[in-house]
């Protein structure tokens, strides 16, 4: 006997938590995603400030030292400045991290799609064994991008957060709830033929 058929023509219950599971993994990972596509402009904005203050102040130092011996002492700051930017760039790294966040962003990116196609198109025609499989390959994966994740800054998952789910979060819950309505609402057939 089909499922549907069973439960009148009804979605089964299972099939409805499962859903919301693949949707609050969908929504996680995208707001992950923005966060750390956030991080990634953060540490593009420090990479090249950084970067360019070390060339524009080694230029300036080598530009002065090249016109005369007037100025040794604003050369030599000059040369220390860019030096010390330089150890900064090294040390901290930004280029590293920058790269480490598009990479975690891409997972999380990833791992959105995956719970999307496996909500939208994979579950209808799935049982309550290859749902509840897919469901753990792709936590499984959601996991895996928390991991190689890089920290994002408070603000950064502020700005990620502005003018998305949370703007949503009524429409969200309403259909959710529509979705468990669903299951429990009886069949017009069934209803017709009582009475």
């Amino acid at each position: 006997m089909a499922e549907k058929e069973l439960f009148g023509g009804i979605e089964p219950t299972w099939r409805v938590a499962v859903a919301a599971e693949f949707c609050r993994i969908e929504e996680v990972c995208a707001r992950a995603a923005r966060a750390q596509w956030e991080t990634v402009r953060i540490w593009r904005f420090i990479n090249l400030g950084l970067g360019a203050s070390a060339v524009v102040s080694a230029g300036v130092a080598g530009s002065v030292v090249l016109a005369g011996d007037r100025f040794p002492v604003i050369a030599g700051g000059l040369a220390l400045v860019a030096a010390m930017l330089t150890t900064v760039i090294s040390m901290v790294g930004p280029a590293r991290k920058e790269s480490q966040a598009v990479e975690a962003a891409k997972a999380y990116q990833s791992a959105e799609t995956a719970a999307r196609q496996s909500r939208q198109v994979d579950l209808p025609g799935l049982t309550f064994a290859q749902a509840r499989q897919s469901l753990g390959e792709l936590t499984d994966r959601w996991h895996a991008a928390n991991r190689t994740a890089t920290p994002v800054p408070r603000w950064a998952q502020r700005r990620a957060g502005r003018g998305t789910y949370d703007d949503r979060t009524e429409e969200i819950l309403t259909d959710r709830v529509s979705e468990v309505v669903r299951v429990f609402r009886a069949p017009r057939r069934a209803v017709d033929q009582v009475s």
